[in-house]
């Protein structure tokens, strides 16, 4: 069994410190001190999606501060927490925008953000570098947990590799305008769908230099049915238990895994290989042919 908590907040912008006060309060009041209490918070949220160039002061490594204070508190409580991030690497000083998963036992995961939105409103390229590494899925309490930001939701394999990892439960924090809202809404019940796993959807909320974030933060189940929603522009914090043990049962009935065929993956990773990197005999003919064309 998982209690999932969303923590539907806005952030005061540049201020760490304020935001990681009230992500404690908020785990002294939910976290019931059983290890079974997931709390989850949106992307950014200690130093708030919109800091700008605010971001480059206040990032801090995973070994600093805030996220020492966050370590003491979910060992004190026994809970676990999965919270967004301005990481800087204490390597490279690069910006990364990341979800550090925490628990009683120290950091579980360090995931960041892969798909960068930089179109239109969106300019993260600007601040952050793209995240590496693998997509993490972490146990908490027996069950399999996987983590992703936001407009990672947009790639489909991104939420496949984590049911391949064994994930029962895919969450996303984000923090998506209005204009997204129809996106996100259709995405996680089409995630949870074709993975056959509960999907979690945090989003922050609030309005900032004349951007609404919508928050209407929700949990789908197997089904692609809603189990729990946020409020819609207004601060909520909504609490579901799911028993992701269910999944056996779920996926007996729609066998995604056995019927998956690795020749699908190989087919896109050869199509996505020549829409990368098109071969130069191929992008010869196609000059012949329009130049011909043309000519016509």
């Amino acid at each position: 069994m998982l209690r999932i908590h969303l923590l539907q907040y806005g952030s005061k912008i540049g201020d760490v410190e304020y935001n990681l006060n009230r992500l404690i309060k908020a785990m002294e009041r939910l976290c019931v001190g059983d290890g079974a209490d997931l709390i989850v918070a949106p992307e950014l949220y200690l130093p708030g999606y919109m800091s700008k160039d605010l971001i480059f002061q206040i990032a801090e490594p995973i070994g600093g501060r805030t996220i020492s204070r966050l370590l003491m508190e979910a060992s004190r409580r026994n809970c676990h927490v999965i919270v967004g991030f301005a990481e800087r690497s204490e390597n490279t000083h690069v910006l990364y925008n990341t979800a550090v998963a925490i628990g009683p036992d120290g950091v579980l995961a360090v995931y960041r953000k892969r798909h960068l939105p930089s179109y239109g409103i969106f300019d993260e390229y600007r601040y952050f570098g793209i995240g590496k590494g693998d997509i993490p899925v972490i146990d908490i309490n027996g069950h399999k947990v996987g983590i992703a930001i936001c407009y990672d939701a947009f790639y489909p394999e991104v939420s496949r590799t984590m049911m391949l990892k064994g994930a029962e439960v895919h969450v996303y924090i984000s923090a998506a305008p209005d204009m997204s809202r129809i996106h996100f809404e259709t995405f996680m019940v089409a995630r949870a769908l074709e993975n056959v796993a509960y999907t979690v959807y945090v989003n922050t909320v609030g309005q900032y230099d004349g951007l609404g974030f919508f928050g209407g933060s929700h949990v789908v189940n197997p089904l692609g049915n809603v189990l729990i929603k946020a409020k819609y522009y207004e601060e909520d914090v909504k609490s579901v238990e799911v028993d992701p043990s269910d999944i056996i049962n779920y996926r007996s009935h729609r066998p995604i895994l056995k019927d998956l065929d690795p020749s699908d993956l190989e087919l896109m990773m050869n199509a996505l290989s020549e829409y990368v990197n098109p071969r130069p005999m191929k992008r010869e003919r196609l000059t012949v042919i329009k130049s011909m064309n043309e000519r016509q």
